[in-house]
């Protein structure tokens, strides 16, 4: 079997482009690391082994954070149960930010303001989905935690294509589990919307992004004493035609896989209806079948000559 038969599908996790980011790390090295998002927890325990090694703090916030963090959370890692931004407001504030939380411009916004605060030059912060589908997009976990004049009209059983400012029968999905913004594009929608109304709000940031795995922004002062160094790192890769060329090709690919997974639940369905069909008629001709049989029985019994 091949080493790598069993590796998740990282299909948009900030997993991907780990090593990138903690080599961020180690340019910035920050000693305490704020995470908003966990998801599944891979790519957070790859930062904590990162905070152990370096004597740094992680802090990941998350509703629900996953099983197997709350099995090796300790003096590196700790869990903060409860939805961001408001969870950021009693949390001592880190040096490096990374999030990939709710993805809405009211969420990502005030992320924003309570990681940089009044704090100059500021941290650094890597933010997840400042490409499509988000970038111009809200999406709402929790849609009743946004204000209603901050909230998009959305709803949840919809999906989204590249190139189709609607919403769509087939493409990406929540599948309920979270709800998408009905349009895309105008003022406050999207995660980078909301990095740009940000910068505009705070002079004197940087942002490098690659258009990549949903894209992925590194956010920073221009005069941190690190900034050049992170540049340089991050720099080469900003806005790569290439990346972004892959990107594109990987998103058509992973549409074709949707529309299959969603053409063959409707086939699944279709059957399913059938078979309940043919289900219903076989009842109905047993049931038929069985009076036919009793009423045969009650005229048999009916036409027998009576007993001497």
């Amino acid at each position: 079997m091949n080493e790598h038969d069993d590796a998740p599908l990282l299909i948009h996790s900030l997993e991907t482009v780990a090593d990138l980011i903690l080599r961020a790390f180690d340019i910035a090295a920050p000693a305490r690391i704020v995470e908003i998002g966990s998801e599944t927890g891979g790519f957070t325990l790859r930062m904590a082994d990162w905070a152990r090694e370096h004597g740094a703090t992680l802090v990941s916030v998350d509703p629900d954070p996953a099983a197997r963090l709350r099995e090796v959370s300790g003096e590196h890692l700790e869990l903060v149960a409860a939805a961001s931004p408001w969870a950021l407001e009693g949390i001592e504030p880190g040096d490096a930010y990374v999030v990939d939380g709710d993805h809405n411009h009211w969420t990502v916004l005030r992320e924003l303001r309570a990681a940089f605060g009044d704090r100059r030059p500021g941290p650094l912060v890597v933010l997840h989905d400042v490409a499509w589908p988000w970038n111009r997009r809200d999406a709402y976990y929790a849609p009743d935690r946004i204000p209603a004049d901050a909230r998009h009209e959305h709803a949840y059983w919809v999906a989204v294509r590249p190139g189709d400012e609607r919403t769509v029968e087939s493409g990406f999905s929540g599948r309920g589990d979270w709800a998408i913004a009905l349009h895309e594009g105008g003022e406050r929608n999207g995660v980078l919307t909301a990095v740009e109304d940000f910068m505009t709000e705070r002079q004197g940031l940087r942002l490098l992004r690659l258009p990549a795995v949903f894209g992925v922004g590194f956010l920073f002062a221009e005069d941190a004493p690190w900034a050049e160094a992170m540049t340089q790192h991050v720099g080469p890769l900003h806005e790569h035609p290439l990346l972004a060329a892959l990107e594109r090709n990987r998103l058509a690919l992973y549409m074709r896989v949707l529309e299959l997974q969603d053409e063959g639940e409707r086939r699944r369905r279709a059957v399913d209806r059938t078979i309940a069909e043919l289900n219903a008629q076989v009842a109905a001709l047993e049931s038929e079948n069985a009076a036919l049989r009793l009423a045969a029985a009650e005229a048999h019994d009916g036409g027998a000559p009576a007993a001497a």
